[in-house]
């Protein structure tokens, strides 16, 4: 359970369910009991009755609150499926459901006690319930009131649900306005036959539409109260900073992807006409793709409108974009004609997509709605991982699908292969093939020359880095690969996709042998006559990829994550094998290209709903520390510093005590004495300060305070006595707990405050080096005894000399982890600055200084090698 934000919505929860609903064993003692008012949730009450009643039914437990949420979230995708498959057709509401099922902003909202997938799922319920009523046709035209009544019961209760959930603009006006301005728009662009009960309900939808907005608009301009106000669903304030236009677009951007990259050319798939439709069917289907559109767009100005005045509220529309991805998706499997624009917007869009979450990994909050909230340190290479996965699986997924115009043509055939060999060779009258040739010659030579320079010490070798030496060395088979591997594995791809979905068969257990097909077709066409020279290169490319292009691959990934590159090469022996298999039997059970964009989607949409976004929330929530506590040391007693105490209400069964600060935490966990075991669920950043105190405390040699466990770098466990577990904590790296023995030993003293014991270098590899290469990454480790209490935060810098050159590494010790006030005589402690020489750095000698300083005043060094200007010399350093 994330605090504050999921904590507030189910203490506030808890206390309706005493009050309204008579759950008086969910009071507890020292909080808050009473009736909240409207004022205290902020919003409209229904999420908070669901989660009540999840707690009078089952306890005070966290499932329990976040149950009636999830059960919001299958009614708003069996509504979704319902009226998707009523405009459209049952195969369009799968895949709605599919797709909305793993759209991260609806799946989180769904998982956790936020709320805000009740007002997703009013909306799939009054907008699909009220668009069914004005647009519904049969093959014979507009059906009768009785068929229509069940939807709208249907459209009435999404805006009761509405209403209750995010008050009359956003949850009836929306909805009303969609499917009203809908109606209007097909009355004045095209003559259709009459209908007077969709007449009557799309011009009273509008009606109604209009007035909800008109009136929440009135409310917004007036903003003459501070009360939670129903019209708008919100609690109105003044922004400190007025967001701009695209402000929601980018949010909606980040808590819909992956499929937030297809989206927009989903939206613009939705204004061809309906493929394979005819008749009152296809007028249907044309007033659906209209309705989602305006309602898309209304959803869109009214979240915009209101997301300068209230706190953040999750985008309402989410089931609706993803009927415009199944539309598209579905247009496309009766026999839309495929787009280049489409695949190759989508892979760009990804790209963009994966640039914002890796340079600002907090944008993956946009899916819980909340502000304010900060990314975890530890956790950003595994979300920058995932989000590879993610984006590249999807992308790849959609590009592939949808660039392939000729899906007649064989694949893995030869004749291809020979023929862009021809084409390329041929390009431009042979100046290309002309242009590429001269420069792989050029290369070469530059490489050669190289060569015989290092190994016969030319002169002049020492003035070209290391890092240019390895560029010139590579260069000609980089250029002689590289751009050919990359033309030829397209075409291999687009092959494989076109064998697996284009060039199926009917599913049986044949399936399950059909990836053996391409190798075996291979074998055979080495035993028939090859055409010269074309044929034969094309055939050794095609072999290429077919046999070794998915091994390499899985060989990289699996060395890329640390396995050994033995088992790596077991490994991925059979996975090409392994992956045809696969890929043959799935092509045949889905029957189409469409369809597996549709699975592919789902499958990297999957990972991040079941893998990244959970993960992401117990890096934020104590259920992990709560867990340990209960499995290592189950009974002992339990105090809280930082984290709310009402969580333990949820985890620990019931009420547990709270510190209010690092000493009071100390007294506390030292109280019961050596025989008894106490445990401590704290914020991490009072981690330092309650390590200094337990340090300052300890008996010679000092140990770090003991941490049972760290896994989130949030909220830590911590203990009296470690008795037979491991320390972990994360402090450790940096107040050593033994005397380190540095490669350079250097032992300079600081102002009688500190002493440099000595510093180490070390490589990627984590190995200690004497030279390094520009361009390169390296660790500089400067290993400090304290003498005496230094009470000013000093700020560390680096300074590489030489060649009138200089690298300057000004950095805050330890990255700010353990400030220099908590610092006590005797501690030993590393910081460990990470530095890249800049390409203008050549090889040779250099000098390294460093030592510390706070704006232009250096700390005094008294003694050791330096440099007289307050520099410790830590020595040579050769730059290779």
């Amino acid at each position: 359970m994330w605090d504050p934000y999921e904590l507030n919505v189910a203490d506030l929860s808890r206390r309706i369910a005493i009050h309204l609903l008579g759950a008086s064993s969910l009071a507890l003692d020292g909080t808050d009991n009473g009736l909240p008012h409207l004022n205290d949730l902020g919003r409209p009450q229904l999420p908070f009755s669901s989660v009540a009643l999840g707690f009078k039914v089952f306890g005070l437990h966290e499932w329990a609150g976040r149950l009636p949420l999830a059960l919001w979230g299958v009614l708003g995708v069996l509504a979704t499926y319902a009226f998707v498959a009523r405009l459209f057709d049952r195969r369009t509401g799968v895949y709605a459901s599919i797709v909305l099922c793993t759209m991260p902003m609806y799946f989180v909202q769904a998982r956790s006690m936020l709320g805000d997938i009740c007002t997703m799922a009013g909306l799939a319920f009054a907008f699909g319930g009220f668009a069914v009523v004005a647009f519904d046709r049969d093959e014979h035209g507009p059906t009768s009131l009785r068929a229509r009544l069940p939807w709208l019961a249907m459209g009435v209760l999404g805006l009761l649900v509405g209403f209750e959930s995010r008050g009359a603009l956003l949850g009836v006006g929306v909805p009303l306005l969609g499917v009203g301005l809908a109606w209007a728009a097909s009355r004045v662009a095209v003559s259709t036959g009459a209908d007077r009960i969709g007449d009557a309900a799309g011009s009273l939808s509008l009606l109604a539409g209009l007035v909800a907005t008109i009136g929440a608009g009135r409310v917004i301009a007036g903003a003459d109260s501070k009360d939670m106000n129903l019209w708008v669903g919100g609690m109105l304030h003044l922004p400190a900073k007025y967001p701009t236009f695209d402000v929601e677009i980018g949010a909606i951007g980040h808590a819909l992807a992956p499929w937030s990259a297809f989206l927009p050319f989903a939206f613009g798939r939705l204004f061809l006409a309906p493929v394979g439709r005819t008749g009152p069917l296809a007028e249907r289907e044309s007033l659906g793709r209209v309705a989602i559109l305006v309602g898309t767009a209304a959803a869109l100005l009214a979240h915009g409108y209101v997301a300068a005045r209230t706190d953040p509220v999750a985008f309402g529309a989410v089931p609706l974009c993803a009927v415009a991805c199944a539309v598209a998706i579905r247009d496309f499997e009766r026999g839309a004609p495929p787009s280049i624009a489409v695949g190759l917007g989508t892979l760009l869009l990804a790209a963009v997509l994966h640039h914002d979450f890796h340079e600002l990994p907090e944008k993956a909050f946009q899916a819980f709605a909340v502000a304010g909230a900060t990314f975890p340190e530890s956790f950003k290479n595994t979300a920058l991982a995932l989000w590879w996965i993610v984006l590249g699986g999807f992308a790849l997924c959609a590009f592939l699908t949808w660039i392939e115009r000729n899906a007649e043509r064989e694949p893995f055939d030869p004749a291809n292969y020979a023929k862009l060999l021809r084409i390329l060779r041929e390009a431009y009258d042979g100046m290309l093939a002309l242009v590429y040739g001269a420069t792989i010659a050029g290369a070469a030579i530059a490489a050669l020359f190289v060569w015989i320079a290092t190994r016969t010490h030319a002169q002049w070798m020492p003035q070209m880095s290391s890092a240019l030496r390895d560029v010139v060395l590579n260069l000609w088979w980089v250029v002689a690969f590289v751009p050919l591997a990359c033309i030829f594995g397209l075409l291999f791809a687009c092959d494989v996709w076109l064998w697996a979905f284009v060039a199926k068969k009917s599913f049986s257990l044949a399936s399950l042998m059909r990836g053996f097909d391409p190798f075996e077709a291979f074998v055979v066409r080495l035993r028939r006559p090859i055409e010269r020279p074309y044929g034969w290169i094309a055939m050794a490319i095609l072999g290429a990829l077919l046999f070794l292009a998915i091994p390499v691959v899985c060989f990289a990934v699996s060395s890329e994550l640390g396995t050994r590159p033995i088992a790596a090469a077991i490994a991925s022996i059979p996975s090409g094998v392994l992956f045809f298999l696969i890929l043959g039997a799935a092509g045949d059970f889905l029957g189409n290209r469409a369809a597996a964009l549709a699975l592919g989607g789902a499958i990297v949409g999957l990972v991040l709903c079941f893998s990244f976004y959970p993960a992401l929330a117990n890096q934020l929530s104590p259920k992990d520390v709560f867990g340990s506590y209960q499995r290592i040391c189950p009974g002992s007693p339990l105090a809280l510093l930082g984290v709310g105490g009402r969580t333990s209400a949820y985890y620990a069964g019931g009420q547990t005590q709270t510190v209010s600060d690092p000493v009071a935490a100390y007294n506390w966990l030292v109280a019961g004495g050596p025989s008894q075991r106490r445990c401590l669920a704290m914020k991490a950043e009072e981690l330092p300060k309650l390590n200094q105190i337990w340090r300052e405390h300890s008996p010679e040699p000092r140990t770090n305070l003991p941490v049972l466990d760290a896994r989130s770098s949030q909220i830590l466990l911590a203990t009296s006595s470690l008795g037979p577990d491991k320390n972990d904590n994360p402090l450790s790296s940096i107040v050593l707990s033994s005397v380190p023995r540095p490669q350079r030993q250097i032992e300079a003293n600081m102002e009688d405050k500190l002493e440099v014991v000595g510093i180490d270098l070390i490589d990627e590899r984590g190995r200690p080096t004497d030279g390094v290469s520009a361009g390169r990454t390296y660790h500089l480790k400067t290993y400090y005894r304290v003498l005496a209490p230094v009470t000013t935060e000093w700020e560390a810098f680096i300074h590489i000399d030489g060649y009138h050159r200089r690298h300057n590494g000004d950095h805050k010790l330890m990255n700010g982890k353990y400030p220099m006030s908590l610092w006590l005589p005797g501690d030993l402690l590393v910081d460990d600055h990470e530095f890249k020489l800049e390409p203008n750095f050549t090889p040779g000698t250099y000098a390294i200084y460093f030592g510390l300083f706070v704006g232009d005043t250096r700390l005094k060094v008294k003694s050791g090698p330096n440099d007289g200007d307050n520099r410790i010399n830590g020595g040579s350093l050769r730059v290779l």
